[in-house]
């Protein structure tokens, strides 16, 4: 495995640990673990914006994205727009719905990472970073 791959699995790792977490926290919102993270993934990353992007930074099959996608357009959270030079290409945007939840998310993400780190000292921790 190069070091790419070791890292964006180490990243996958820890999404879907603070996703499950956050599922745990917020099941009023009635999100899966898979569709926060594409809700964080792209409030945070702006030129992340594609199936195939998410698939590739998620780490999961083209087929759950797919279904995430679905419900999150339902949910009234997302649009997909046809990419204006190639028609094949959808775009995935945020909707203003999105906003409310993205930010209590993040907000637990805050308090998650707050729990676990804790006791760690602020000058080990930024050796790590």
């Amino acid at each position: 495995m190069t070091s790419v791959e070791t890292v964006l699995n180490y990243f996958s790792q820890v999404r879907k640990f603070y996703a499950n977490e956050l599922n745990k926290r917020l099941k009023d919102i009635n999100l899966t673990p898979n569709e926060i993270s594409i809700l964080v993934l792209l409030s945070k990353n702006k030129t992340i914006n594609t199936s195939s992007q998410l698939k590739m930074m998620l780490g999961v099959s083209k087929g759950l994205v797919s279904r995430s996608i679905d419900s999150l357009v339902n949910k009234g959270f997302i649009v997909c727009i046809p990419d204006s030079s190639d028609k094949r290409i959808q775009r995935i945007h945020l909707q203003e719905a999105a906003i409310p939840v993205i930010q209590r998310l993040k907000q637990e993400g805050k308090e998650i990472s707050d729990e676990i780190l804790f006791d760690i000292d602020p000058e080990e921790f930024a050796q790590v970073e």
